[in-house]
């Protein structure tokens, strides 16, 4: 488990924002979109962040580092729909050398001409959307071999990129402003 001391300390990163529209075959007989799907949403946020802080999942995972779900949390607010556009935001809610820890809402957009698929980033002003769902995973580094690892040792580069970005976004937090991408 991550140090409690580590995690108190922990200034939660920016959120980054992604877009999609509900396709068809994401809902249920009832009309609503199936609670799986919200999987499926999270980690396409994820994904997106970490690609745009310079990262891709594929090339971690070329240097033999890997980082399963441990865990995941939903709660659902409010239902999405066919056709709905939908806004995936994600932050790091926790990091340390073993562990990541992600945090999740799932907005929809009621008015279209705010719509957008491009990634945007948010501090923790207010983000538009009705909010939909929120949600937390945690995951956990491993060697190829499926062992734990220190991300601090095993990829030093990749561990101070993510360090960095938490402690700019600490500080862009005290200076209270954060720009769209």
């Amino acid at each position: 488990m991550v140090d409690m001391k580590a995690k108190e300390s922990l200034t939660k990163g920016h959120w980054f924002r992604t877009g999609l529209k509900v396709r068809y075959q994401e809902t249920d007989k009832m009309a609503v979109v199936y609670h799986a799907n919200y999987l499926n949403w999270f980690e396409i946020g994820r994904t997106e962040m970490i690609r745009g802080m310079g990262f891709s999942y594929r090339e971690i995972e070329e240097q033999g580092i890997y980082l399963p779900v441990l865990e995941v949390r939903s709660r659902f607010v409010n239902p999405a729909r066919y056709d709905d556009r939908i806004w995936i935001y994600t932050r790091i809610s926790g990091f340390s050398p073993l562990r990541l820890e992600y945090e999740y809402e799932v907005r929809r957009c009621e008015d279209e001409e705010e719509w957008s698929t491009e990634t945007a980033e948010f501090g923790n002003e207010e983000r538009p959307g009705t909010l939909l769902n929120t949600g937390s995973t945690e995951h956990v580094w491993l060697s190829s071999d499926w062992k734990p690892i220190r991300l601090s040792k095993a990829a030093p580069d990749l561990y101070g990129a993510l360090a960095n970005r938490l402690a700019a976004g600490a500080a862009d937090e005290q200076g209270g402003t954060m720009n769209e991408k």
